[in-house]
């Protein structure tokens, strides 16, 4: 059985190759495009390179480059030549990155001369790499030597390892198949419709791969793409408009910065059909504020899913603000929506235990929360290094199929939809019983003046004490967060789960995952209040 989703862009290629594929600004601040046949050149360009430089199939190359256009052909060449692609981001942490780097045991470092001296400095995978070199030496390469197209290679061999951010632990590197980024792309591509003849701006680098092979024009932002959080909303909107864009891909807190500006800017984003938001569940403030910006037919969808398995679910972000919301606001957790088609979701018994393989999963009733567990095609199966890691989160069931257990609680309700309570790891259990994050906070972020709040679990002599840290939406709230502590105990006490709550701190801003900057890190928060609480 063999796959390979570059032999995609050369199809398109036939179809239109004067379309353009990227559309870009270039140094002098002026909008360039690369066709899909000039793409299609730089890609082979690559291609021949990886070659003649002493490149295999089955080689680990770790790609530590800026995600520019030279960063998306490389990694097209990769995949057509069977090159495994460890893809990890310095922002987890260099340290982090010397860890992970260890485990994954890579046989190349491909980066830029900064990205080398770091590697250099911090000695990432010195006992295992034997050779380093350049993006440019690769192109330089290739334009010597002339080969013909790849074969394709084998769906089940290993197309890359993708770390995740470490927003709950440390981070891992989840192995992804041929089959698994296939699948991948063919279930979001039926879950958000995307259509060849529009045009997306993807805020994540994964989403601009997949508009190529499904025929999209992609605008790169004028962004850094691991700080999403610093993204500059006048550049976005101005691409959006200059560009006439049909889609965009962005995490909430690139949604949030945009329509903070549109408050003191009025905008409108007329040509926007559909925005996909993904990375953490978009707050109902967010909504509100950017739907302003939108026109009545525009839709904005929340994607459901982790590093491991993208997509689980999708909502349409109408019915959060119809509906669920209020039921959000009551302790009931974040409806994501329905699974979608290529994915199979079980909710099952709250455990860190390992489960057995070859046991059956017992799926609990609809309505009671436990940990959400998944299986489909585009599912990991396995961690890279770290085989504690996969037997933790993996369970190989009877048929010999694959469940991934995505350390996130939640459930189904009577309409079939999934709701998300929290991450398993951030459960706090007291005296009085077991609460979950996203329930609990929910209600506490009904308060008007609340941006976010999160819950964390604090040790006081043999008891375990709630503990919630509340961010304002307007930071000059700051000082009167004494008069708001006191209306959010009330609020509290209006239910059984929140009722227990007694101690609140404030902190202008959470600390967040690196990836999307939208995750709170509440293992973070929970120190700070353990200290506060002495």
């Amino acid at each position: 059985m063999t796959s390979n989703l570059a032999l995609l862009l050369e199809k398109n290629v036939l179809l239109h190759p004067n379309k353009p594929a990227f559309i870009f600004k270039g140094k002098d601040q002026r909008w360039n495009s690369i066709s899909y046949q000039q793409f299609l050149d730089l890609e082979i360009s690559m291609e021949k390179g990886l070659t003649a430089s002493g490149f295999k199939a089955g080689t680990k190359a770790v790609l530590m480059v800026p995600a520019d256009i030279s960063f998306f052909a490389l990694t097209f060449a990769m995949l057509k030549t069977g090159i495994t692609a460890v893809m990890i981001d310095p922002a987890i942490g260099l340290n982090n990155v010397t860890r992970c780097l260890a485990e994954t045991k890579p046989d190349v470092f491909i980066g830029t001369p900064l990205t080398h001296g770091l590697r250099s400095l911090f000695g990432w995978g010195k006992s295992s790499i034997t050779k380093n070199i350049t993006p440019n030496a690769i192109l330089d390469a290739g334009r010597l030597l002339k080969i013909p197209y790849s074969d394709a290679v084998e769906a089940l061999s290993d197309a890359a390892i993708i770390f995740t951010s470490g927003s709950t632990g440390l981070p891992k590197g989840a192995i992804y198949t041929h089959k698994n980024l296939q699948a991948q792309v063919e279930m979001l591509a039926s879950a958000i419709i995307l259509r060849g003849d529009e045009i997306d701006l993807p805020a994540f680098p994964i989403f601009a791969m997949i508009d190529l092979l499904l025929g999209v024009t992609a605008v790169i932002p004028d962004m850094h793409f691991p700080r999403p959080a610093k993204v500059d909303p006048a550049l976005i909107i101005e691409a959006i408009q200059n560009q006439q864009v049909d889609t965009l891909f962005a995490s909430p807190v690139v949604l949030d910065r945009l329509a903070r500006y549109a408050e003191d800017h009025p905008t409108q984003l007329a040509s926007l059909k559909r925005v996909i938001t993904a990375g953490a569940p978009a707050p109902v403030a967010v909504l509100e504020s950017f739907f302003k910006c939108l026109t009545e037919q525009s839709k904005i969808y929340g994607i459901y899913g982790s590093t491991e398995s993208l997509p689980i679910a999708l909502v349409d972000c109408h019915e959060i603000l119809s509906e669920t919301r209020f039921a959000s606001e009551k302790g009931a957790g974040i409806c994501v929506g329905r699974p979608v088609d290529g994915i199979n979701v079980d909710i099952i018994a709250v455990s860190d235990e390992a489960l057995n393989n070859g046991m059956r999963l017992v799926n609990l009733p609809r309505g009671t929360t436990g940990e959400i567990v998944v299986e489909g095609a585009a599912v990991t199966t396995r961690y890279s290094g770290k085989p504690e890691y996969t037997l933790l989160a993996k369970t190989q069931d009877s048929g010999g199929l694959i469940h991934h257990r995505t350390g996130d609680v939640g459930y189904f309700d009577d309409h079939g939809r999934l709701w998300y309570c929290g991450r398993k790891s951030h459960r706090v259990q007291t005296s009085n019983g077991l609460l979950f994050s996203e329930q609990v906070e929910g209600i506490f972020n009904a308060h008007p003046d609340v941006y976010r709040t999160a819950l964390v679990g604090v040790q006081i002599k043999n008891e375990v004490q709630p503990v919630l840290w509340v961010e304002l939406k307007d930071k000059a709230n700051f000082k009167k967060q004494e008069k708001i502590r006191q209306e959010l105990l009330t609020q509290g006490d209006c239910f059984d789960m929140t009722r227990e709550v007694k101690k609140i701190f404030f902190r202008r801003s959470f600390p967040t995952d690196v990836r999307h900057n939208s995750k709170i890190i509440r293992e973070k928060l929970a120190v700070l209040a353990q200290k506060r609480m002495k």
